[in-house]
């Protein structure tokens, strides 16, 4: 599951913990194993996957710096909150109903059209701010990064194959400081970290190539439709096994 979502998610630029996430609370899995769990899988495809799509100049190092000014921050206090004050169920309710509005946000987003801007024309303190919000969502949810920062990116102004690229170096770096965070709090779950890491590391090569691919194929806004469509399912699906309708 983790090698077929991380292909997703490098490749149209979000879906990996956001779809993964309720996925998992729909087969039992406390999310408070599950947040730390994706948190170390995308720490090291942050790294691994992110040297890939530097690799095809697919990453903007002045935006992944500018983001993290908010990110960081925002993550460090995410994790404390859920690790420790807020209890597993409205962790659920709150990963399920993040799904849910990032699956049709990113939807409707598919529909519209930004105009490419220069490679470093964007505003720093707009990318900053962008960087604080998916970072809460990360630190709390352990999805709800890509897809708000692929689509931020876009709208600032980067083109969709560098704003996906750029999406996977940052979020790692950032989730190096939720994994330290959890890991000094409540722990981690290395029986649930492992297979989800390795099923994310073999995906990243690939993935990164898929990117550059569908720049040269696919016109951009079509590059997260599907990927919007499963998360909006997947989060009704976990909002009715709440509701003890499913």
């Amino acid at each position: 599951m983790a090698l077929l979502l991380e292909a997703v998610d490098n490749g149209l630029g979000g879906g990996f913990g956001t779809i993964l996430t309720p996925v998992l609370i729909i087969f039992g899995y406390d999310p408070k194993a599950v947040v730390p769990a994706i948190l170390v899988s995308e720490t090291v495809s942050g790294v691994f996957g992110g040297s890939w799509h530097a690799h095809f100049k697919n990453v903007n190092f002045k935006a992944v710096s500018v983001t993290l000014l908010g990110s960081l921050v925002a993550m460090v206090v995410a994790s404390f909150i859920v690790g420790i004050y807020v209890p597993s169920f409205y962790v659920k309710w709150y990963a399920s109903l993040i799904a849910f509005a990032m699956g049709i946000i990113v939807i409707v987003r598919s529909y519209s059209y930004i105009k490419p801007r220069a490679h470093n024309d964007f505003s720093k303190w707009k990318c900053t701010l962008l960087g604080g919000i998916i970072g809460f969502n990360k630190g709390t949810t352990g999805g709800g990064y890509g897809p708000l920062s692929v689509c931020g990116y876009i709208l600032l102004g980067i083109p969709a194959a560098v704003a996906i690229g750029t999406t996977t170096v940052a979020e790692g770096i950032a989730c190096t400081i939720g994994v330290i965070t959890y890991g000094s709090t409540i722990g981690i779950a290395l029986s649930l970290a492992v297979p989800i890491t390795i099923g994310a590391a073999i995906a990243d090569p690939l993935s990164a190539w898929v990117n550059n691919l569908l720049k040269r194929k696919i016109e951009p806004p079509f590059h997260g439709r599907l990927v919007g469509i499963a998360m909006t399912v997947l989060g009704f699906i976990t909002i009715l096994k709440l509701l003890q309708l499913f």
